[in-house]
């Protein structure tokens, strides 16, 4: 679900899903790692400001 939510540029809802899966208690230690580095780069993304085309 998360997968598809990215794919479609629905970052925030997918944000939320990858945290929640992140903090499952039956989660393993890979899948938290694989989660919280998703959500590092969705943000990362979200942030990303091309200075060049700001300042012409």
């Amino acid at each position: 679900m998360a997968e598809e939510l990215r794919r479609n540029n629905r970052f925030g809802e997918a944000i939320n899903v990858y945290r929640e899966a992140a903090e499952a208690s039956d989660v393993t230690d890979d899948i938290r790692r694989k989660a919280l580095a998703s959500v590092e780069l969705m943000q990362e993304i979200n942030g990303f400001v091309n200075v060049d085309l700001m300042n012409p």
